[in-house]
């Protein structure tokens, strides 16, 4: 009390008090502090009004370091939000940033942001803008957001914020919630992006001081497609190698940034990723896999797995771009003009069961054709391959394929069993498109109907039809005997595998 005393004895002429007898007495130091309603009713002469009234009028109106001086006694008097908003304002023009900010943090914690109208919200951020400068700005927002107060009043204030406040902090916001609050957020990816360069903006002791769940969360952000690459290698570049070893988060994200620069196809540093990733985890296998593709033989992004086939069906291969197996199908040089034609037309399809083209063209005189699809090509020896449920399934179901495909208005000249990709238990994908031709679809489709005929009568073991009621077994024969339309070929497929399935 008897520094508040002092304070005002200094500042009575300022303020204008108007104080009666025993509250005179007190001020001069006549009197000792001992009735605490006499000195309760003293201080509340000094609020918000007498304050503002004080700081408008001369000298202190024109003197920034004695309204600081002035402002520094009257906040210990009062914890009125403007009082503390005027004190900020004024220690930012006249003191050094570390008093400022040291300042900043003591008012910030009188504040009850819940009561924050938005007016002073936008004054107490705008001296934030005023104290704070680049990195020093995003870790005082940062430590302001981790209070949900502060981020309620925020969020309800954001629309009424003048533009240079909401245009420094709006992209600080949407970090911050992407990043500890609400993972997957929809944000616009722009905003995103220019939060993320504002807070990748810190130097690398800054950056990795930061929780290490701060840390892995920048970086996971940071290796997102919507985020530009020059923010990608500054965060990979500062916090990947900080994360610890053990456990998932490394080998994830070192996995994704392994990926995202061989989709840029920078190949060595992806190389370099995944040495680190393999010497201190030997245990993530894709790492090997993935660093295997790099060293071996290549068509465009396509690493071979093994030579390739001699008659151009196809072969196993690792796309670099998408770190996935695929099918590769070649062909010889002078064919390249056809093969690119059936690559564009199978990448038209976009049907289910047609193997998507993920890259065509021509490597080392060879033309080529890269496809994604599940399992393995369907290569077929002289035994029975499948019992009798499955084979009518996967006969029904490349049946579909060709009508799809008919439909589509393309022709195959075969249906030879190595052109589809087999999943088990019966997973069926067209993958080779070799001499596709287009033709109106009623002309496709009557020149598919005998090819899926021959086809099924391969898939389908004619000594499995003894588990089947006589009826079912005669239809059967009567139908792969006899060539007709494919819908026919595909209902009493269907319903034959049906009934054997029960069997």
């Amino acid at each position: 009390m008897k520094e508040h005393l002092a304070f005002l004895r200094r500042h009575k002429d300022l303020l204008r008090l108007k104080l009666n007898a025993a509250e005179d007495l007190l001020v001069n130091g006549q009197r000792e502090p001992s009735e605490r309603g006499v000195c309760h009713h003293l201080l509340a002469k000094v609020d918000r009004g007498v304050i503002e009234a004080a700081v408008q009028r001369e000298p202190l109106r024109s003197d920034p370091s004695a309204r600081a001086r002035m402002l520094a006694g009257a906040i210990r008097l009062t914890a009125d939000v403007g009082v503390l908003l005027a004190y900020l304002e004024t220690l930012a023009q006249v003191r050094s940033r570390a008093e400022a900010a040291e300042a900043f943090a003591e008012v910030v914690r009188r504040i009850d942001f819940e009561s924050l109208s938005s007016t002073r919200l936008a004054r107490l951020l705008q001296v934030l803008i005023a104290t704070f400068v680049d990195h020093e700005r995003v870790q005082v927002l940062f430590s302001l957001l981790a209070t949900a107060p502060f981020r309620r009043a925020f969020d309800a204030a954001a629309a009424a914020l003048p533009p240079e406040v909401a245009d420094a902090f709006a992209p600080l916001r949407s970090v911050h919630r992407r990043l500890l609050e609400e993972p997957s957020a929809a944000e616009a990816p722009a905003l995103l992006a220019r939060g993320m360069e504002q807070v990748l903006s810190a130097p690398d002791p800054v950056l990795r001081a930061y929780p290490e769940d701060v840390r892995a969360g920048l970086l996971e952000l940071a290796l997102r497609p919507e985020i530009p690459s020059a923010l990608s290698d500054r965060a990979a570049g500062a916090l990947l190698a900080t994360l610890p070893r053990e456990g998932r988060t490394y080998p994830r994200l070192a996995l994704r940034r392994a990926a995202q620069l061989l989709e840029r196809h920078a190949d060595d540093r992806a190389r370099d990723v995944l040495d680190g990733l393999h010497r201190t985890r030997p245990d993530v296998h894709a790492a090997a896999r993935w660093h295997a593709a790099l060293e071996a033989r290549r068509l465009g992004r396509v690493a071979l797995a093994g030579e390739l086939p001699a008659h151009g069906r196809l072969a196993p291969g690792f796309w670099l771009d998408g770190q996935r197996p695929v099918w590769l199908r070649t062909a010889a040089a002078p064919e390249a003009e056809r093969l690119v034609a059936e690559a564009r037309l199978q990448g038209a399809l976009a049907l289910p069961a047609i193997a998507p083209v993920v890259e065509h063209g021509v490597a080392s005189a060879i033309p080529y054709v890269a496809v994604s699809g599940p399992g393995r090509p369907l290569l077929l020896d002289a035994a029975p391959p499948f019992e009798l449920a499955r084979g009518l399934l996967l006969a029904a179901a490349a049946a579909r394929i060709l009508r799809a495909l008919a439909l589509a208005g393309a022709t195959l000249p075969d249906a030879a069993p190595e052109r589809f990709l087999y999943g088990p238990p019966s997973t069926l994908v067209l993958a080779d498109l070799d001499g596709v031709e287009q033709h109106a679809a009623a002309d496709a489709a009557a020149l598919h109907a005998p090819l899926a005929f021959a086809l099924a009568r391969v898939l389908v073991p004619s000594g499995g039809a003894g588990a089947l009621a006589p009826e079912m077994a005669n239809a059967l024969a009567r139908t792969l005997a006899e060539p007709r339309e494919l819908c026919d070929l595909i209902s009493v497929l269907d319903r034959v595998a049906l009934r054997a399935g029960r069997a």
